[in-house]
Protein backbone atom coordinates (compact mmCIF):
# COMPACT_ATOMS: atom_id res chain seq x y z
CA UNK A 1 0.00 0.00 0.00
CA UNK A 2 1.42 3.37 -1.00
CA UNK A 3 1.88 5.88 1.82
CA UNK A 4 -0.06 9.12 1.50
CA UNK A 5 1.97 12.14 0.47
CA UNK A 6 1.90 14.79 3.18
CA UNK A 7 2.51 18.41 2.24
CA UNK A 8 3.42 20.72 5.07
CA UNK A 9 3.81 24.51 4.83
CA UNK A 10 7.23 25.96 5.54
CA UNK A 11 6.56 28.04 8.62
CA UNK A 12 8.84 29.33 11.35
CA UNK A 13 8.28 27.35 14.54
CA UNK A 14 8.96 30.47 16.60
CA UNK A 15 6.85 33.25 15.10
CA UNK A 16 4.76 31.38 12.54
CA UNK A 17 6.13 33.41 9.65
CA UNK A 18 6.29 31.79 6.22
CA UNK A 19 9.76 30.59 5.26
CA UNK A 20 10.94 31.22 1.69
CA UNK A 21 11.48 28.23 -0.59
CA UNK A 22 15.24 28.07 -1.11
CA UNK A 23 15.80 25.37 -3.74
CA UNK A 24 18.60 22.99 -2.76
CA UNK A 25 19.52 24.77 0.47
CA UNK A 26 18.98 22.84 3.71
CA UNK A 27 18.74 25.76 6.13
CA UNK A 28 16.05 28.41 6.22
CA UNK A 29 16.15 31.84 7.81
CA UNK A 30 12.89 33.38 8.94
CA UNK A 31 12.58 36.87 7.39
CA UNK A 32 10.54 38.03 10.38
CA UNK A 33 12.45 36.86 13.49
CA UNK A 34 15.73 35.86 11.70
CA UNK A 35 15.88 32.47 13.41
CA UNK A 36 17.41 29.51 11.58
CA UNK A 37 15.80 26.18 10.75
CA UNK A 38 17.24 23.04 9.18
CA UNK A 39 15.64 20.19 7.27
CA UNK A 40 15.73 17.06 9.43
CA UNK A 41 14.04 13.96 8.01
CA UNK A 42 10.48 15.11 7.24
CA UNK A 43 10.37 18.15 9.51
CA UNK A 44 12.07 21.45 10.27
CA UNK A 45 14.14 21.73 13.43
CA UNK A 46 15.73 24.82 14.98
CA UNK A 47 19.48 25.12 14.56
CA UNK A 48 21.96 27.39 16.30
CA UNK A 49 24.24 29.12 13.81
CA UNK A 50 27.34 30.97 15.02
CA UNK A 51 29.44 33.72 13.49
CA UNK A 52 33.21 33.83 13.58
CA UNK A 53 34.57 37.11 14.97
CA UNK A 54 38.24 38.14 14.66
CA UNK A 55 39.88 38.03 18.08
CA UNK A 56 41.81 41.13 17.12
CA UNK A 57 39.38 43.85 16.04
CA UNK A 58 42.17 45.42 14.02
CA UNK A 59 42.08 42.49 11.58
CA UNK A 60 39.08 44.01 9.82
CA UNK A 61 39.13 47.47 8.26
CA UNK A 62 35.53 47.20 7.06
CA UNK A 63 32.25 47.30 8.94
CA UNK A 64 30.18 44.18 9.56
CA UNK A 65 27.50 45.48 7.18
CA UNK A 66 30.03 45.21 4.33
CA UNK A 67 30.78 41.55 5.04
CA UNK A 68 29.47 38.58 3.13
CA UNK A 69 28.99 35.63 5.48
CA UNK A 70 29.78 32.17 4.09
CA UNK A 71 28.69 29.03 6.00
CA UNK A 72 31.13 26.32 7.10
CA UNK A 73 30.66 23.21 9.16
CA UNK A 74 33.46 23.15 11.74
CA UNK A 75 34.44 19.70 12.99
CA UNK A 76 36.78 19.24 15.96
CA UNK A 77 39.14 16.26 15.80
CA UNK A 78 41.38 14.99 18.62
CA UNK A 79 44.85 15.92 17.40
CA UNK A 80 46.62 13.51 19.76
CA UNK A 81 44.44 10.60 18.67
CA UNK A 82 44.97 11.44 15.01
CA UNK A 83 48.70 11.67 15.62
CA UNK A 84 48.76 8.17 17.12
CA UNK A 85 46.80 6.83 14.16
CA UNK A 86 49.19 8.43 11.66
CA UNK A 87 52.28 7.31 13.59
CA UNK A 88 50.92 3.76 13.75
CA UNK A 89 50.23 3.70 10.03
CA UNK A 90 53.62 5.27 9.25
CA UNK A 91 55.49 2.51 11.12
CA UNK A 92 55.00 0.25 8.11
CA UNK A 93 56.60 2.79 5.75
CA UNK A 94 60.02 4.46 5.57
CA UNK A 95 60.22 7.48 7.89
CA UNK A 96 60.03 10.88 6.18
CA UNK A 97 60.52 14.44 7.42
CA UNK A 98 57.02 15.34 6.20
CA UNK A 99 55.36 12.68 8.39
CA UNK A 100 57.51 13.70 11.38
CA UNK A 101 56.54 17.36 10.92
CA UNK A 102 52.84 16.46 10.61
CA UNK A 103 53.02 14.36 13.78
CA UNK A 104 54.66 17.19 15.74
CA UNK A 105 52.12 19.74 14.49
CA UNK A 106 49.17 17.59 15.51
CA UNK A 107 50.70 17.16 18.96
CA UNK A 108 51.06 20.94 19.36
CA UNK A 109 47.51 21.66 18.17
CA UNK A 110 45.66 19.46 20.63
CA UNK A 111 42.40 19.92 18.72
CA UNK A 112 42.46 19.96 14.93
CA UNK A 113 39.60 21.88 13.36
CA UNK A 114 38.45 20.76 9.93
CA UNK A 115 36.45 23.28 7.89
CA UNK A 116 33.90 22.04 5.37
CA UNK A 117 32.39 24.73 3.12
CA UNK A 118 28.59 24.51 3.22
CA UNK A 119 27.66 26.98 0.47
CA UNK A 120 26.51 26.01 -3.01
CA UNK A 121 29.08 26.24 -5.76
CA UNK A 122 29.09 25.64 -9.50
CA UNK A 123 32.69 24.53 -9.09
CA UNK A 124 33.28 21.77 -6.56
CA UNK A 125 36.95 22.81 -6.43
CA UNK A 126 35.74 25.53 -4.06
CA UNK A 127 35.08 22.90 -1.42
CA UNK A 128 38.64 21.66 -1.71
CA UNK A 129 40.34 25.05 -1.89
CA UNK A 130 38.46 26.97 0.81
CA UNK A 131 38.19 24.06 3.24
CA UNK A 132 41.85 23.23 2.71
CA UNK A 133 42.96 26.83 3.31
CA UNK A 134 41.10 27.25 6.61
CA UNK A 135 42.09 23.77 7.82
CA UNK A 136 45.72 24.43 7.01
CA UNK A 137 45.74 27.88 8.66
CA UNK A 138 43.88 26.79 11.83
CA UNK A 139 42.84 30.41 12.51
CA UNK A 140 41.96 31.83 15.91
CA UNK A 141 38.59 33.52 16.32
CA UNK A 142 35.77 34.07 18.78
CA UNK A 143 32.21 32.84 18.31
CA UNK A 144 28.95 34.67 18.74
CA UNK A 145 25.42 33.55 17.98
CA UNK A 146 24.28 34.64 14.54
CA UNK A 147 21.15 36.71 14.39
CA UNK A 148 20.82 36.16 10.66
CA UNK A 149 21.43 39.80 9.80
CA UNK A 150 23.67 41.08 7.03
CA UNK A 151 24.55 39.59 3.65
CA UNK A 152 24.40 35.88 4.35
CA UNK A 153 24.76 32.82 2.14
CA UNK A 154 22.69 29.94 3.56
CA UNK A 155 23.83 26.37 4.12
CA UNK A 156 23.45 23.74 1.38
CA UNK A 157 25.08 20.81 3.19
CA UNK A 158 23.73 18.66 6.01
CA UNK A 159 25.92 17.97 9.05
CA UNK A 160 26.24 14.25 8.26
CA UNK A 161 27.34 15.10 4.72
CA UNK A 162 30.00 17.42 6.11
CA UNK A 163 31.37 14.69 8.41
CA UNK A 164 31.73 12.41 5.40
CA UNK A 165 34.10 14.98 3.83
CA UNK A 166 36.52 15.57 6.72
CA UNK A 167 39.07 12.97 5.60
CA UNK A 168 39.03 14.43 2.09
CA UNK A 169 39.54 18.02 3.33
CA UNK A 170 42.30 17.07 5.78
CA UNK A 171 44.21 14.94 3.26
CA UNK A 172 44.17 17.89 0.84
CA UNK A 173 46.22 19.92 3.36
CA UNK A 174 49.04 17.37 3.42
CA UNK A 175 52.28 17.53 1.39
CA UNK A 176 52.22 15.81 -1.98
CA UNK A 177 54.57 13.08 -0.77
CA UNK A 178 52.00 12.00 1.84
CA UNK A 179 48.99 12.46 -0.47
CA UNK A 180 50.60 10.10 -2.95
CA UNK A 181 50.96 7.38 -0.31
CA UNK A 182 47.54 5.82 -0.72
CA UNK A 183 48.40 2.79 1.40
CA UNK A 184 49.13 5.03 4.39
CA UNK A 185 46.07 7.23 3.96
CA UNK A 186 43.79 4.21 3.72
CA UNK A 187 44.69 3.45 7.35
CA UNK A 188 43.90 6.95 8.63
CA UNK A 189 40.37 8.15 9.38
CA UNK A 190 39.42 11.30 11.29
CA UNK A 191 36.89 10.93 14.10
CA UNK A 192 34.84 13.95 15.30
CA UNK A 193 35.06 14.75 18.99
CA UNK A 194 31.58 16.30 19.01
CA UNK A 195 28.77 17.16 16.55
CA UNK A 196 29.72 19.67 13.83
CA UNK A 197 29.06 23.37 14.46
CA UNK A 198 27.65 25.59 11.69
CA UNK A 199 29.64 28.84 11.56
CA UNK A 200 29.36 31.86 9.27
CA UNK A 201 32.74 33.36 8.33
CA UNK A 202 33.07 37.00 7.19
CA UNK A 203 34.43 37.84 3.74
CA UNK A 204 34.69 41.18 1.96
CA UNK A 205 34.34 41.81 -1.75
CA UNK A 206 37.49 43.02 -3.53
CA UNK A 207 36.77 43.26 -7.24
CA UNK A 208 35.99 39.74 -8.42
CA UNK A 209 37.44 38.18 -5.28
CA UNK A 210 36.23 37.46 -1.77
CA UNK A 211 38.84 38.09 0.94
CA UNK A 212 38.53 36.25 4.22
CA UNK A 213 38.62 38.55 7.25
CA UNK A 214 39.86 35.59 9.28
CA UNK A 215 42.96 34.08 7.71
CA UNK A 216 43.59 36.75 5.10
CA UNK A 217 43.29 34.51 2.02
CA UNK A 218 41.13 35.16 -1.03
CA UNK A 219 38.94 33.13 -3.35
CA UNK A 220 37.12 33.91 -6.56
CA UNK A 221 33.62 35.23 -5.95
CA UNK A 222 32.45 33.08 -8.85
CA UNK A 223 33.08 29.96 -6.75
CA UNK A 224 30.18 30.79 -4.44
CA UNK A 225 26.70 30.51 -5.89
CA UNK A 226 24.43 33.33 -4.69
CA UNK A 227 27.10 35.95 -4.06
CA UNK A 228 26.22 37.68 -7.32
CA UNK A 229 22.75 38.58 -6.03
CA UNK A 230 24.23 40.03 -2.84
CA UNK A 231 26.78 42.32 -4.48
CA UNK A 232 24.73 43.64 -7.39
Amino acid sequence: MTEALIVRPLRCGHCGGELPVMGQLVTFRCPACLRYWVIAHDALEPITVHRAVPENAGESTSSASDHIYLPFWVVDVDGAGLRREIDGAANTFPATSEISYLSERLASLGVLRVYIPAFRSLNTYAYLKVGRLLTRIQPSFALERSEGSGRTILCALLAEQAVALIDFIFFATLPGSIQSNGDLLEQVHLKPMRPPCLVEFPFVERGASLVSIIGGFWISGRLVEGVESLVE
